[in-house]
């Protein structure tokens, strides 16, 4: 069950599955951004205050999401800092800054805003096998002031996400679900029957035939980047500069698989595999 009523309330023994998911995707999101190296690590989920939050978050900026059925909205936070990492990584840097900066630029506020609904649909893929939730992110500021619908006294169940690995290291983003919009759905989700036992056989049957399933393995070399004016004037015989990165994320069936090295093979272009991925549990 996602909720269920306690003595002293309402507990919420799925969220750490929602959770755990939620860390796989940000860290797929991550690695698509131009970090493959980088891992994402969750904490235990906690109870507190939005004043508590919103004072732990300091020099963040802040997503907020409309996500019914919740009964209320669904609350991002991250650092000015990452976002400023993160848009220096995808346009070809290697995210080292070389000074804080408190004020965004047009072009970074605008990444923060795709960064923003990138996130919104990780999340509704972590709560899809719970229920189905379609967050719509509506605002995106560095003013907890201005996060509408949520006073300061009211109580939040938090989550918190941190990256491991060079240069995002220690770097995290939170999420907080006011617990008055979790205890709206609490009887919301449908009770699951137990699954039929399984002949053997079958199930022998079955794995064998899933062992000879054909997935598309795919891996991005390079994400060049040019202007609308320059795209336009593009004519034939023209050439557009790429960087070829060291490493490369490999894929299949669209979920991050490995990171290899880019070479050659009987006379062929290859791909080395050089580490295969571990997600935060080690699955």
């Amino acid at each position: 069950m996602l909720l269920r009523k306690s003595p002293d309330g309402y507990a919420f023994p799925a969220m750490d599955a929602v959770a755990t998911q939620f860390a796989r995707s940000l860290r797929d999101l991550v690695r698509a951004l131009g970090a493959p190296q980088v891992q994402v690590e969750r904490a235990g989920t906690e109870r507190m205050s939005m004043a508590e939050w919103t004072k732990a978050s300091d020099a963040a900026l802040f997503w907020r999401y409309h996500a019914p059925p919740l009964k209320g909205p669904i609350l991002l936070s991250g650092s000015r800092m990452l976002v400023l990492q993160l848009v220096d990584i995808f346009y070809g840097g290697k995210g080292k800054l070389p000074a804080k900066r408190e004020e965004l630029t047009d072009a970074e506020e605008r990444f923060a805003a795709r960064l923003g609904r990138d996130m919104g649909l990780q999340l509704a893929a972590a709560w899809r096998d719970r229920l189905e939730i379609e967050p719509q992110l509506d605002c995106v500021t560095p003013d907890a002031a201005k996060l509408a619908a949520v006073r300061a006294g009211d109580e939040l169940l938090v989550q918190r996400f941190t990256l491991r690995g060079a240069p995002l290291e220690d770097r995290s983003i939170a999420c907080a679900y006011p617990l008055a919009a979790l205890r709206g759905i609490a009887d919301a989700e449908p009770a699951v029957e137990a699954a039929p036992l399984r002949d053997p056989v079958w199930n022998a049957g079955l794995n064998k035939a899933l062992k000879n399933v054909r997935l598309p393995v795919r891996s991005v070399l390079a994400r060049p980047e040019i202007s609308l004016a320059k795209l336009l004037s593009l004519e034939a015989g023209d050439v557009i500069p790429i960087n070829m990165p060291r490493h490369v994320p490999v894929t299949v069936a669209d979920r991050s698989f490995a990171i290899g090295s880019i070479g050659e093979a009987n006379g062929n272009a290859a791909i080395l595999i050089e580490q295969l991925e571990e997600g935060p549990d080690h699955d």
